[in-house]
């Protein structure tokens, strides 16, 4: 599974990238909306982990433009800073799971193998 990893702090961005790597998944790292977008003109990824907020923009308005991309990849959101209303507003955009950081990364991998299956 081709993973890309929306994560702008570069310390979370390395361990996630690692340690998703060492489950046998392929992980690469963009740190901006715009990162993103180019990133995914440039290469297939069966799975996009997208941080909410991103420096030059809030992250979850890119949903429609990678599904418009690749209409069947999929989405993890991830956030530190939730509330109900963003969550509402994220989940309604056909995302497959929303994650409140900090989380366990062994959640992290429990879903990575589900969705590889």
């Amino acid at each position: 599974m081709n993973i890309l990893i929306a994560e702008d702090d570069v310390a979370v961005a390395s361990v996630l990238t690692e340690s998703i790597q060492h489950w046998g998944y392929s992980a690469e790292n963009a740190d901006t909306c715009k990162d993103v977008l180019d990133k995914v003109k440039q290469k297939r990824f069966d799975l996009i982990l997208l941080d909410i907020f991103l420096p030059d923009g809030e992250g979850h308005r890119l949903i429609p433009q990678l599904k418009e991309l690749w209409p069947k990849v999929r989405i993890i959101t991830m956030t530190g800073y939730n509330t109900r209303e963003m969550e509402r507003e994220v989940r309604e955009q056909g995302i497959l799971y929303y994650m409140i950081k900090p989380f366990d990364p062994m959640a992290l991998k429990e879903l990575l193998d589900h969705i590889s299956r």
